[in-house]
């Protein structure tokens, strides 16, 4: 559902819709994705893969956004895709080592914008840049994360990056506080820190203005922005219609956005 933010712009740009504010005001969920290694098996695999979670970071902080911590769907084929390695021997070893890991995400409410576009060959191109809140926000969830993996006893940590940040000495403070003022300042350059977002929102924008918004409140797509005017029988009913980020996982709004449109199409049809 939230993958509409992604497509719906592309559809109506290669259909020839033209109002400016199609494919961008893009917002995200950033994830920073710690990974921990333990003496006794987990599986993640096994059971609800995303049974716990801690809201104690959600409201926000100085110069930072709120984020939920949760465990992560630790299966292999995720798990392959998401950790870094170096070489494939270390590759290899991680995945003999699956049993034992415990991955940790946080779900930040993002700082910065991007938007969409259609490449000249078809295919969509994503732009999205953290600004200063969200840069802060991604840094303080990911030590958030380091703390309560080592509370939690895990024996070895890595911080999802390119190169890797890995902590193989947890138990000594001195070196655990190191890996922590590092992790304090994540690189978030291009291709530096891995960060991942499942819920992507806003690149066809709801609103009462024609101006700024591509859709109107019913979620009937404006013909331009210079009046209100609709094209007859064309809707979007998903996440793209959000005016901005959400701070929480946006599934019930956009089921409830969903459920909006479709009472205006059956009002209409």
């Amino acid at each position: 559902m939230a993958a509409g933010a992604l497509r719906s712009p592309a559809i109506l740009a290669a259909s020839g819709f033209g109002h400016p504010s199609i494919g961008r005001h893009l917002r995200l969920h950033p994830v920073p994705v710690v990974a921990g290694w333990f003496r006794t098996p987990i599986e993640m695999w096994r059971g609800p893969m995303q049974g716990a979670r801690s809201l104690e970071f959600v409201g926000g902080g100085p110069g930072r956004n709120g984020y939920a911590i949760e465990s992560a769907p630790g299966h292999a084929g995720l798990l392959a895709l998401a950790l870094p390695w170096e070489g494939a021997a270390e590759h290899a070893a991680v995945m003999e080592s699956i049993r034992y890991i415990a991955p940790f995400i946080a779900v930040t409410r993002d700082g910065g914008e991007g938007r969409t576009r259609v490449t000249r060959a078809g295919h969509v191109r994503v732009d999205y840049r953290l600004d200063a809140v969200g840069i802060a926000t991604i840094r303080h969830a990911a030590t958030s994360l380091v703390r309560i993996a080592r509370a939690a006893g895990a024996r070895e940590l890595l911080v999802a990056a390119t190169p890797p940040l890995r902590l193989r000495d947890v138990d000594r403070s001195a070196a655990f506080d190191r890996y922590l003022a590092a992790v304090g300042d994540l690189d978030l350059s291009a291709n530096r820190t891995t960060v991942f977002s499942a819920h992507q929102m806003g690149t066809v924008r709801m609103g009462g203005s024609p101006r700024d918004h591509a859709c109107d409140s019913a979620g009937r797509v404006r013909i331009g922005r210079t009046d209100d005017r609709v094209v007859r029988g064309l809707y979007v009913a998903d996440a793209s219609l959000f005016p901005t980020g959400l701070g929480v996982n946006p599934m019930l709004t956009v089921m409830a956005l969903a459920r909006r449109v479709a009472r205006t199409v059956l009002a209409e049809s």
